[in-house]
């Protein structure tokens, strides 16, 4: 939760707690696959459109007794002793074309040729208890043998036994899209995993055991910035991290009140490989006088770990039939340590030798945090409430460097000579904010509802004077304290059961920055309307609009956006669907900025500029009982900056481009248990001031789905 999220009301919380169970029932009765992502390849064939029916009939088969009438049998899925069965799997391979350029192309898409799985479930479930094992079993892989994105998952539970749930999403970052600014540097192409498993034990029919282990990490190239020398070098780097969490925990119910305590261990890890040796190779050469530093060798040892502990706490339930309460507790503790070794030789940018220099430090920090939520809403009558919501943050940044910062430098054939320069000891950032919404509602059914509140934010912080090595402190305490307020409300109106509208507003002032600026002054409105023609066409209408102001004198910086949604929902049947809509977002920001040219200071104003238009569409057409065709298209264009007259120190920013993206597939059922698909994306990016970040990408995907 960020700051500038606040605690839901009680009763909603727990109004939404009770949809949560109706909505996992519907879940687990439903066979309809989610698609993993928005692609042709995931949409949903006439036959997959009608894969409810097929669950009914397997559902109503393993309920039915042998004496009476046997039902229809499902077009796919099996009935196995006590268990509706339902499984897909889909092979196929992917063929990439690509033009223009690879770096821009593997950042925005980053599909490659190669053998996929691309899908695979297993669906079981038999009647809560029936089953042997496990009463529900699903298991599901997606884009599976090196995709941008693959994902594995596991749940089986035995009710009233136990739940168990694994899921496995692994991730191939590319990002090097630095040519057009950061110097080219900063490349990255890393292979990341984050895992989940967690157990859950029904040890008493009030009391549930909570276990779960976690892992995130990821390996692989990037490439950081390196200044040294009055230049600019890149280095070759191997990135290796991981954190490991295990939890456990207990919930319980007690008279109608929910309870929750949970334990987490956190360990952390980074051992980047960074070694450099470059032959004497020149850095960027950095105008206007390019210097002459180069580095033949390099080696950077920073061996990170990290610890924490999270005990986190809840209660939930009313007290009568008018006061519900919500409580939330959560308690952290960070400690890190960070040694750090370099060795680098090289040239200076005097063209001398430095052979070699040696930097050295230790560092340490802890970081202990607690945070506080508590909410109560009080029903006035059965039409109106009131609710106030309360949070507490608090944490503390305690820095400590144990050993001098030492560097031993060698230059041409001069002796040795080795600097200890004062460290920073025990500095100390100390932050505390309280966060209080009070709000007013008035809900009169599906009909018509609304909201009107008030916000106040109040935030000290303290950062702790230092104390040098031999001693004496360097500085005192400074404070800074900030309060906001801020209005909101908004209102739900269904005037008939077909249309519908919502409006909502916030406006007042808003700071969580770090540094000594006023807030910022903002209003943010949206609106949204749909109508509902008929039972299988529906349209929707979006409005949003953000002002947020900087009234520091210094800085004042503006930024305005606004957007524009519409789009028209037609479903006539399984065998047709056609979704499309069109977007406009238009987006200012300009700024103070003051900056030096030949030792002469400039100042003036920073602007930018966003005008996005985009229309995109996606159907299914059933040509043939046997024949689907599927589409998408989206259509990008970013019409950049308007003309406008600029002084002699202003600058606007701005990224003018258009992109297409069309996608199709034919997908052909030989049987109700075999389906061939060929689908085929392209992509055009287009930008309008740096051409060499153009590239067109053709892929063409085969693919074979077998349903049992």
């Amino acid at each position: 939760m960020t700051g500038d999220e606040v605690l839901i009301p009680a009763k909603t919380l727990l109004i939404r707690g009770g949809f949560r169970v109706i909505l996992m029932a519907l879940v687990v009765m439903s066979a309809r696959t989610v698609p993993a992502q928005s692609s042709v390849e995931k949409g949903e064939t006439s036959q997959q459109s009608r894969a409810g029916e097929s669950e009914l009939e397997r559902a109503k088969a393993i309920v039915t007794k042998p004496a009476a009438n046997k039902p229809v049998k499902p077009e796919t899925g099996r009935v196995w002793g006590p268990y509706s069965t339902s499984s897909s799997i889909e092979v196929g391979y992917r063929f990439v074309d690509t033009d223009g350029s690879l770096d821009r192309y593997l950042s925005d898409v980053n599909v490659r040729d190669g053998f996929r799985l691309l899908e695979y479930s297993l669906d079981m479930r038999a009647q809560p208890g029936t089953g042997v094992a496990f009463d529900f079993l699903k298991a599901e892989v997606h884009n599976a043998g090196g995709d941008e994105s693959q994902t594995y998952s596991l749940r089986m539970d035995k009710t009233r036994v136990y739940r168990f749930d694994a899921s496995v999403r692994r991730f191939n970052y590319y990002n090097a899209l630095g040519q057009n600014f950061a110097l080219g540097l900063r490349t990255h192409d890393l292979r990341q995993q984050v895992s989940d498993f967690g157990l859950k034990l029904f040890v008493h029919p009030n009391v549930r055991v909570n276990l779960g282990y976690g892992r995130s990490m990821a390996k692989g190239r990037y490439t950081p910035s390196y200044y040294w020398n009055s230049d600019f070098f890149a280095l070759p780097s191997q990135s290796r991290w991981s954190a490991d969490d295990y939890r456990a925990g207990l919930d319980a119910n007690y008279k109608g009140w929910t309870f929750v305590a949970e334990q987490l261990y956190r360990h952390f890890k980074s051992d980047p490989d960074i070694m450099a040796q470059a032959g004497g190779d020149p850095g960027l050469n950095l105008p206007p006088s390019p210097p002459v530093a180069s580095i033949s060798f390099l080696e950077r040892d920073v061996p990170l770990r990290a610890r924490s502990l999270v005990t986190r706490f809840s209660a939930q339930g009313s007290i009568g039939e008018s006061l519900h309460l919500v409580f939330r507790g959560l308690h952290d503790d960070e400690f890190m340590q960070a040694p750090y070794t370099e060795t680098v030789i090289g040239r200076g940018s005097n063209n001398q030798i430095i052979n070699p220099r040696v930097f050295t430090a230790f560092g340490a920090t802890d970081r202990p945090g607690a945070t506080f939520d508590g909410a109560a809403t009080y029903d006035i009558n059965q039409h109106f409430s009131i609710s106030n919501t309360y949070r507490y943050t608090s944490f503390r940044i305690e820095g400590d460097v144990r050993t001098n910062q030492r560097s031993t430098e060698q230059t041409g054939t001069n002796p040795p000579t080795t600097t200890n320069r004062p460290t920073i000891a025990n500095q100390m950032t100390d932050w505390k904010s309280h966060w209080n919404t009070l709000s007013l509602d008035m809900n009169y059914g599906r009909r018509f509802s609304a909201n009107l509140g008030w916000r106040f934010m109040h935030r000290d912080i303290i950062l702790k004077g230092f104390v040098n090595d031999n001693g004496s402190i360097s500085t005192t305490d400074e404070n800074e304290a900030v309060n906001t307020n801020a209005f909101i409300g908004g209102a739900r109106y269904r005037p008939t059961s077909k249309l519908s509208f919502m409006f909502d507003v916030e406006s007042g002032t808003a700071n969580n920055a770090f540094v000594r600026i006023n807030p910022l002054d903002y209003t943010r409105i949206r609106a949204r309307a749909q109508y509902r023609i008929t039972d299988k066409v529906a349209v929707n209408g979006v409005f949003t609009s953000l002002d947020r102001n900087n009234p520091t004198p210094q800085v004042e910086n503006e930024s305005d956006s606004r957007s524009y949604s519409a789009s028209v929902s037609w479903n006539p049947s399984s065998r047709a669907a056609l979704d499309f809509g069109y977007d406009y977002h238009d987006l200012f920001a300009t700024a103070n900025i003051r900056y030096f040219i030949a030792s002469v200071e400039r100042r003036g104003d920073s602007m930018y500029y966003a005008r996005i238009n985009t229309f995109w569409t996606n159907f299914r057409l059933g040509l043939t009982k046997r024949l689907d065709l599927l589409g998408v298209y989206y259509y990008i264009m970013d019409r950049g900056a308007p003309s406008v007259t600029l002084g002699p120190n202003d600058f606007v920013s701005a990224y003018p481009l258009h992109r297409h993206n069309p996608e199709v597939r034919l997908a052909y059922r030989f049987s109700n248990f075999v389906t061939g698909n060929l689908s085929y994306r392209h992509y055009s990016y287009n930008e309008i001031d740096f051409s060499n970040q153009d590239y067109r990408a053709n892929i063409l995907t085969t693919g074979v789905r077998f349903t049992f």
